[in-house]
């Protein structure tokens, strides 16, 4: 198939498919993870985090009205020709690489210990790899129109899981207000805005965006969403569990899921946190694997990205095999994903965004000298 150049889709479909990929982390371990990060104010690192990211992104909206229509790819050949397409595109790469493969075991250990217990993993890890596959072939139109369906219906089971537990909040358990202190949150904490590091899809498919309106308004309004939906989760795991109890659930809203006791009318009522679990991730999943595959294409400029489905899914599932263990997946998520995946989206985007404007202001300048 050709790259999809021609393709568009509206703000919706663009804002579904980027809020599943930041708050599908609610699903795996973001609430424990800002538990041990802030304690009991772990709600109030989101906040911080998420408003940093919007001022980020306000600047980086200023220094793409000159690009209007090209993705980061697009700019780093404008700036330095092939090689540094390439040399971004093999960042980019491996970015998608690693937070796939870890996401797709986490994901599998997760649903071994829940659902599969007898199954072997790297049988979990296939099938769900089929769907993944599958959602590759069709391609980025069909991944944002089935978002529009998907991603409401998890955002609605979610909120029925956090509001079946009223019976167990207890305030209380957000104190001390801030928690390991102000400087641990507000300096040691800056790097959890890789929390939003998904926000570099936007920067990829600013071709597929008709105006540099629609950019903004679809960023905008992803980080506004995600901010609320990241927040109200933590705060309701951490009235409910709490620290530091909390830093030592595994999966953590199937731990608060698994409290909702409604005698008579439902049981094991957790089975509805599986169905929406597996659907966010195989969605996050889908979206991930595309824009790796894309993203190679594109890279080196070739005119199919299909053939490219089958060798780049063998490695991801060999890559998801690599860690020992779920322990070791977490850790390695935390020591590399956390602490450099904001370099990659909000860094190297300023970076290139900063020097082509530069660029394009001594063009500019130069042109009218002569003239």
């Amino acid at each position: 198939m050709i790259m999809e150049s021609r393709l568009s889709f509206g703000r919706w479909e663009a804002i579904t498919l980027l809020l599943n990929t930041i708050c599908v982390q609610i699903f795996i371990d973001f609430p424990r993870v800002m538990a041990e990060e802030g304690a009991t104010a772990g709600w109030l690192l989101v906040l911080y985090n998420s408003a940093i990211v919007f001022f980020i992104f306000s600047f980086i909206l200023k220094l793409f009205l000159k690009f209007e229509g090209k993705d980061l790819l697009d700019i780093s050949e404008e700036i330095g020709g092939n090689v540094l397409r390439v040399i971004v595109g093999f960042f980019i790469i491996i970015y998608f690489a690693f937070i796939l493969s870890m996401v797709l075991r986490e994901f599998g250990e997760g649903m071994q210990v829940i659902a599969f217990p007898e199954s072997p993993l790297n049988f979990i890890i296939m099938l769900f790899l089929v769907g993944i596959i599958a959602g590759a072939y069709f391609g980025l139109e069909s991944i944002a129109r089935f978002h529009v369906l998907a991603v409401p219906i998890i955002i609605i089971g979610l909120l029925i899981i956090l509001l079946s537990v009223t019976q167990y909040y207890n305030f209380s358990n957000l104190f001390p207000v801030m928690g390991t202190g102000s400087y641990n949150i507000f300096i040691n904490g800056f790097h959890r805005i890789s929390t939003f590091s998904a926000l570099i899809i936007l920067f990829i498919i600013t071709p597929f965006l008709k105006t540099h309106k629609d950019l903004k308004a679809v960023g905008f309004t992803t980080i506004g969403m995600a901010a609320v939906l990241l927040t109200v989760t933590t705060i309701i795991y951490l009235v409910v569990i709490p620290y530091p109890v909390a830093v030592e659930s595994f999966i953590p809203i199937y731990q608060v899921a698994r409290l909702i006791d409604i005698p008579r009318i439902f049981e094991r009522i957790e089975s509805v946190f599986i169905v929406i679990w597996t659907g966010s991730i195989l969605l996050y999943l889908s979206v991930a694997f595309y824009f790796l595959v894309y993203t190679f294409q594109k890279t080196f400029k070739l005119t199919y990205y299909r053939p490219l489905i089958i060798p780049f899914a063998i490695l991801v599932f060999n890559f998801s095999l690599l860690p020992d263990n779920y322990l070791s997946t977490v850790h390695l998520e935390a020591k590399y994903f956390s602490n450099f995946a904001w370099i990659l989206a909000f860094g190297m985007t300023i970076i290139l965004l900063g020097v082509g404007n530069i660029m394009k202001n001594k063009r500019q300048k130069g042109t009218g000298e002569s003239d």
